[in-house]
């Protein structure tokens, strides 16, 4: 199988380069004719996609005109907590391998199309806007142009943009500056992009066998983010019903200062000349009236609060699970990072002693180990 690298990396995100609008020193004018523009969309037009109707949702809460926000866009631009989009640069192999003009030239197309077929399916939170693969410079690549957005979230428009929280919402959790959602995200696009090269006969350079244990890492790191974010849904829903549980039992409580409660249980006035039994009968009636109603509210006070107790114990459970889902996310990044590092020097040793070399010694090694095992049987 032929071997080829792949880079994926965060680009400046230059629009007008990107689509041509300028030409740099680098690009073969010649050439520009063969690029491909598989995505369009100006920048406002695609925020007034994504982003108008969670806008007049936000700005019809406000009581205060100072609090609206007129154009999102906008709004985003003159911010410093968010960018207004980001851009990926997607590259199979080099000049020497995959340059334009060699024999290879139309393989890393095929590659790279077959790459960004699939992106927004693996991405539902990142909206592609501007997508377009460049045949005019040294090597094929592909400008992926995006807009990560959040439909989850608490504070300002509902939809809004975060690269943090849509990368996080797909799965991928950062443990810090070493280890962002970004990093994890990333490493995941080129597992996909390798994928698309398999389709087409072509390995991703110098993975080795560690590939396979990589990706399983990957796969449970997912898996456990995916855990983490259903925890943390259920311990929402659970605060909200305690929270409830609470209103309600306050307003048991109060009920009797209620001046229709007052009026509908206060016992009436003997007449003039009302007899005792007469009386009796009139209230016995309110009296029996009022035990009833006594008797239910309490026993919904208890039942409120034997719930909200449960909900409570439920609750700290999940808090806890959530503690060690947390631990061991932790871990199984320690040991991607570890992973990452043996694969780098995996790699260095391939290009060092060469490709053919390495895999006849593991099969060799994998040979003796073989049949040691077999002579301890």
């Amino acid at each position: 199988m032929y071997l080829s690298s792949i880079s994926i990396e965060l680009g400046k995100g230059v629009l007008k380069h990107n689509n041509r609008k300028f030409i740099a020193e680098n690009v073969d004018r010649e050439r520009t004719k063969n690029n491909v523009e598989y995505k369009n969309i100006p920048l406002e037009e695609a925020y007034h996609i994504l982003f108008d109707e969670a806008l007049e949702r936000y700005n019809n809460k406000q009581k205060r005109a100072d609090r609206k926000i007129n154009n999102y866009l906008e709004h985003i631009q003159k911010g410093k907590q968010e960018k207004p989009f980001y851009e990926i640069i997607v590259q199979v192999g080099n000049r020497d391998d995959m340059g334009v003009g060699s024999p290879n030239e139309r393989l890393a197309k095929r590659i790279l199309e077959d790459y960004l077929r699939r992106f927004e399916e693996r991405n539902p939170n990142l909206f592609v806007f501007n997508a377009v693969l460049h045949m005019d410079e040294a090597t094929p690549h592909l400008h992926i142009d995006f807009i990560p957005y959040t439909t989850r979230s608490t504070r300002g428009l509902d939809t809004r943009v975060s690269m943090k929280k849509a990368l996080e919402e797909q799965g991928f959790v950062g443990s810090g500056r070493s280890d962002t959602e970004t990093m994890a995200w990333l490493q995941s696009e080129k597992e996909a992009l390798s994928y698309a090269m398999q389709w087409q006969g072509v390995e991703w350079e110098n993975q080795g066998n560690d590939r396979e244990h990589l990706s399983v890492l990957e796969f449970k790191k997912e898996q456990r983010s995916k855990e983490l974010a259903e925890l943390e849904g259920k311990v929402e829903d659970l605060k909200e019903t305690a929270d409830n549980l609470e209103k309600m039992i306050e307003t048991v409580t109060v009920l009797s200062t209620d001046e229709a409660f007052e009026e509908e249980y206060k016992l009436p006035e003997p007449q003039r000349l009302e007899s005792a039994k007469s009386y009796k009968e009139r209230v016995e009636e309110k009296f029996e009236k009022l035990k009833a109603f006594v008797k239910r509210v309490f026993v919904e006070l208890m039942q409120a609060r034997s719930e909200n107790k449960a909900l409570r114990a439920t609750n700290q459970n999940l808090a806890f699970e959530n503690s060690e889902l947390r631990d061991t996310n932790r871990n199984y990044q320690k040991t991607n990072r570890k992973l990452h590092k043996q694969l780098t020097d995996y790699r260095l040793l391939r290009k060092v002693l060469g490709s053919k070399n390495v895999d006849r010694l593991l099969e060799e090694a994998k040979g003796k180990n073989k049949n040691e095992k077999e002579k301890s049987l």
